[in-house]
């Protein structure tokens, strides 16, 4: 069993990680990062209506993030 050490850190993992996909989004969105930062290809944004999932990838899909515009 886990100790609230473990669990702390996990935490402090997970919440790192959220805030640095965010910013990396909101960079992309705002066209401050025009890259994938893995393969070096230029990301492509797909913007739907609704009917499909949003994206921001690469053509190699090393960067390939679903957008959650609800």
């Amino acid at each position: 069993m886990p100790d609230i050490s473990q669990l702390s850190s996990f935490n402090k993992s997970t919440s790192q990680s959220f805030h640095q996909q965010k910013n990396f989004i909101k960079k992309v969105l705002n066209g401050k990062i025009h890259q994938c930062p893995v393969c070096k290809q230029a990301l492509k944004i797909n913007l739907t209506d609704g009917k499909e999932q949003s994206t921001i990838c690469c053509q190699k899909k090393c960067t390939d993030i679903e957008l959650d515009c609800s």
